[in-house]
This record gives C-alpha cells, sequence and structure tokens, in this order.
C-alpha cells in the first residue's frame, strides 16, 4: 500500500501518496551518460520503463513486486554519476507525478532564538540554500536519497517550525483549448460583436462582446504605450508584424538569455512552443502593424518564456522579474496539470508580490486562466487549482459569441469574471501565429506555428480569454495609472456586464461566469471618473476648500 502524507501547501492540507514503483533520478552534471547506464542497470534485476523527463529528472517505473528492486535503488543511489534519487507522488488518482527536488521552504515560530532554528536544522540534517527578508528560508535535504516530503512532514508536526513545504516538481499544462482550423474569421467579434459577419449570422449574437472597441472610443484612443503587460508563456514571436519592436525586458530562465523565441518540436511538429505568440496577439498586437489587433495595441509586452515544467522555485523566478522589470499586468494562460494542485507558499508569496508591490507599490494585476475542464477549481479532495485561486488573482472563465458559457471552461466560486472565447455553437478567436519555417528531425519542411502562414483562426480555451482580460485592463490602467491593482479589480467585479441565466448569480457573483463578462467600456469610463473625482479633490485640497 502507498505511504500517504497527509501535510498542508499553502492555505492546503493535502495527501501526497508516494508511488510503490516509480522514482525520479536526476544525473550529475556532465554525467548524463553515466546515469544512463546505472538506469539500465536496474533491468539486470528488474523490469524497467522509462516515463519520461520532468525537468532535470528522469521518471522511472520499477514494479514493486520485483525482486531485488530494494538493492537496484540503493546501489542507483549510490552511483557517483547520480546526483538524486527520489520517490514520486500524486496527488489525486490522476497519477500526474509531483517530484521532491530537495529543497524546503521553512519559516519558524515567532521568538524562535537563532540557537532553537539551528537545532531545528541539525535534527532533521538540513543544509542551508537561501534566506528571505520575510524570515522564510530555503534548506537543502542532505542525501541523494532523502524524501524532502517525508522530512517536511515531520517539521510540519515539530512546534518550533510556522510552516514547511517541500518544492515539488510537476507538469504543466497550457488553457489553450485548440481545435483544427477550419473556418476563416477575419472580423475579431471579441473586440465587437454585430451580431453578422460576411453576410452570416449563425454563430453570433450582437454585443456578446468584450466591448473593446467602444472602450477605444471612450478613451479616444488605443492605450497607453506606457503600460507593460508581463505574459509568462512557451515562447515568443518578437519578429511577427503585431508583435514587432513592443517587447522589453524579455527573459528566458532556461536559456538564461533574452531569446525568448518559440522552439519547434522536432520529433512532433504539431507541439511547438506557438501558445505564447497567439496570447500576446489577442492581448496587445499593434495596430497597423499586420492583420489583427489586441485589445491593448499600444501597450508593451514583457515576455518570460517558461520551461516545460512547473517547480515552486521557477514560477517564483517568473513573477518576481515579472515584478522586478516593470510590468503592470501579468497573464497566464497556464496551469499544473493534476487535478489537485494546492498553491506552494514559495508561488503564493510570489504572487502576493506581484500583486501588492509591482509598479511601484501599487501592484501588478496578476491575471490566471481558470482552465479548460469543466470542474471546479477548488473543490478539494476532487480538484483544486491553486494558482487560480489565489486571492490577488484574477480567475477568468470563458463565453461564446453568443454570451453563453463556454462548454470546456473550469468554474467556481473564485472565478472573477469570464472573458469571450471560442465554445459550443460559437466563433473561434483570430490572433497572431508563428512565423517562418522548420526542417523536422526527418528533414521535412514545416511551417512554424498552429498553421501555415501569419495568423491562427481557431485559437480559443480560457488561454484566448486570460490575455483579453489583461488587454482590457491595460486599457483601464491607460485611463488611469494611479489606480492600484486591487482597485482595477474592483473595477473589473463592479462593472462587469451580467450574461446567463438570472439564477446563476447569489449576490452578485455566478460561479461560471463570476461577476459577470469583461467589459472594457464600462471600465474605461469607471477609470476616468475615478481619476475626474482625484483630480478634483485634489485642487479642492490645495485651494483648502471642501470637494
Amino acid at each position: 500500500m502507498a505511504k500517504v502524507h497527509v501535510i498542508k501547501i499553502g492555505r492546503s492540507q493535502v495527501k501526497l501518496a508516494r508511488s510503490d514503483s516509480q522514482i525520479a533520478v536526476k544525473s550529475r552534471v556532465g554525467m548524463a551518460q553515466s546515469a544512463e547506464n546505472a538506469i539500465r542497470s536496474i533491468a539486470d534485476v528488474a523490469p524497467v520503463e522509462r516515463r519520461g523527463r520532468l525537468g532535470a529528472f528522469e521518471i522511472v517505473n520499477v514494479p514493486a513486486s520485483a525482486p531485488k528492486v530494494a538493492r537496484a535503488r540503493a546501489n542507483l543511489r549510490a552511483a557517483a554519476a547520480v546526483h538524486q534519487e527520489v520517490p514520486v507522488y500524486h496527488t489525486s488518482d490522476d497519477k500526474v507525478p509531483f517530484v521532491p527536488v530537495g529543497t524546503i521552504y521553512l519559516s519558524f515560530k515567532p521568538g524562535l532564538s537563532d540557537k532553537e532554528k539551528q537545532a531545528v536544522l541539525n535534527k532533521h540534517n538540513l543544509r542551508l540554500a537561501a534566506s528571505e527578508p520575510n524570515g522564510f528560508f530555503t534548506v537543502r535535504v542532505a542525501s541523494s536519497g532523502s524524501d524532502a516530503v517525508e522530512i517536511a512532514a515531520k517539521l510540519q508536526r515539530d512546534k518550533r517550525v510556522a510552516s514547511a513545504e517541500p518544492d515539488l516538481l510537476t507538469t504543466r499544462r497550457f488553457h489553450a483549448f485548440v481545435r483544427p482550423p477550419d473556418e476563416l474569421l477575419p472580423l475579431q467579434w471579441h473586440l465587437e460583436n454585430t451580431g453578422m459577419h460576411g453576410g452570416q449570422s449563425v454563430g453570433y449574437l450582437q454585443g456578446a462582446d468584450a466591448r473593446v472597441v467602444a472602450a477605444w472610443k471612450a478613451l479616444d484612443g488605443l492605450g497607453s504605450s506606457n503600460v507593460v503587460i508581463g505574459i509568462i508563456d512557451d515562447g515568443f514571436d518578437l519578429s511577427h508584424p503585431d508583435l514587432a519592436d513592443k517587447a522589453v525586458n524579455p527573459w528566458d530562465f532556461d536559456r538564461n538569455s533574452d531569446d525568448v523565441r518559440p522552439e519547434p518540436n522536432l520529433s512532433s511538429p504539431d507541439a511547438g512552443n506557438w501558445h505564447g505568440t497567439a496570447c500576446a496577439g489577442v492581448a496587445l498586437g499593434k495596430a497597423g502593424g499586420g492583420q489583427v489587433i489586441g485589445a491593448a495595441p499600444n501597450a508593451k509586452l514583457l515576455p518570460v518564456r517558461m520551461s516545460q515544467h512547473l517547480s515552486p522555485d521557477q514560477v517564483a523566478q517568473w513573477l518576481d522579474h515579472m515584478t522586478g522589470k516593470g510590468a503592470w499586468i501579468v497573464s497566464c494562460s497556464w496551469g499544473a496539470e493534476p487535478k489537485v494542485y494546492p498553491l506552494p507558499d514559495r508561488i503564493a508569496h510570489a504572487i502576493t508580490r506581484c500583486a501588492r508591490e509591482g509598479r511601484n507599490g501599487k501592484g501588478c494585476v496578476v491575471v490566471f486562466a481558470a482552465g479548460n475542464t469543466p470542474v471546479d477549481i477548488n473543490a478539494p479532495p476532487a480538484t483544486q487549482n491553486g494558482l487560480a485561486t489565489h486571492p490577488d488573482v484574477m480567475a477568468v472563465s470563458a463565453c461564446t459569441s453568443q454570451d453563453e458559457f463556454s462548454d470546456y471552461s473550469s468554474f467556481g466560486k473564485e472565478i472573477w469574471v469570464c472573458a469571450p472565447s471560442g465554445g459550443g455553437g460559437g466563433w473561434d478567436i483570430t490572433t497572431t501565429d508563428a512565423t517562418g519555417t522548420y526542417v523536422d528531425a526527418a528533414g521535412a519542411q514545416h511551417a512554424s506555428g498552429y498553421v501555415s502562414g501569419d495568423y491562427f483562426r481557431n485559437f480559443t480555451g480560457t488561454s484566448s480569454s486570460c490575455p483579453l482580460v489583461a488587454g482590457v485592463c491595460a486599457l483601464v490602467l491607460s485611463a488611469n495609472p494611479d489606480l492600484t491593482s486591487a482597485e482595477v479589480r474592483d473595477i473589473i467585479k463592479q462593472t462587469a456586464r451580467k450574461i446567463g441565466p438570472a439564477n446563476a448569480y447569489q449576490d452578485g457573483h455566478s460561479v461560471k461566469f463570476g461577476y459577470g463578462c469583461i467589459d472594457a467600456e464600462s471600465a474605461v469610463r469607471a477609470a476616468l471618473d475615478r481619476r475626474r473625482v482625484a483630480a478634483n479633490e485634489s485642487v479642492a485640497g490645495a485651494a483648502g476648500v471642501p470637494a
């Protein structure tokens, strides 16, 4: 029977069940081939199934009933080429792996002396790796085979410890519900839905849109070029005519460079890194650059190219880059692969820093896609999306070109707002696609992107809804740059357009639609009104008269 640790991660109690058969192996730098030989040696005593890579680790399946497995694993752990050999955990029956990378995010009870803190470290054989001003430490387990989950569970039972979270690596899932293209849709109905295009009214409902064109009219322009939308995603074609000359402070933490170009999958042409380019087009495709336009055409783009896998320290780095490099809004059209992903404190703190300390203390508006599985985003132990349910995040669900709830969209009490995207009976979104061509592993040439050409007519999912909301927030901050992130969230809440049946809302909120469909025009007008009120109060205060 699998061993289960019940530990606290963030605000949640989660059951981490240790796999009876899977282990994760990480080779030492420069010794990958020797580690490969060590893994293969297990096959001499047990049937081994290679399950692929997760970050720097390889997942290996070794049946628990096989003879001599314990000895083989011990030999593997002792191999000079192996840096770590650790167990694999699961949070639900989806069997998506969580790998403890060997570090723990640790804080002590207030008033604990340095001597007592040192005693805790010594008791559990922990090494200090880093410290933060907020009193948290990153500590590393001492040996290759040490189980950081088990040690964290012991730490959480220690009365001297306030919190102890193992850093767990898991897989990433994008929230793009991409279907094969079949219809071209030059008209971007999500910005202004006239109820018809090219003589065709099927699938359209007049006014079922985000009111973006009307917002441009209220602004008397396309927004401010001072506003910076940060997007964390898989890659960005910054040479695309609708994205060229818009990027500031790009960074790829894997490449350790400012090269954030998408990377084709040479063995599987349909699995390239085209998602970020599509999201960027929805948010801020520029006017006159090409054939599409984003919600905030004048905004700048701060692109961060993310890794193939999620670990708490990496996600925190991406968000801290946004905080430190000047993002005003942060758009995240992705989540974790497991059905149950409680939010680690390390990531929660980074989101809080971004949302409250970014933009010179006004805070960045942080937007996450809710996801494309029609389940509740916060119903543990069955489902949990910790990223979308953070209290400083705007979680976005999807609605259609007919003002109906998108059939694939996730839902829940934490949904803040919905935004137009594809869905049953409606039209998809037209946006930017990666340009150019590449040659695959077999020597065949392929067009980069989802389809041939510079544009994709079938982008959909909450992946499209999320950057649309980010773009609208950019228009709101163009209208009133003095707003805090909390004030922007409030404006989006107060001005959202109620769609769907009236009985879907309780106290103004719906688990499907949030506070309603994003309404860029009303939100921009509310921001302008607040700016006028603030200006009047400032003038009245200077004159010494009541406002």
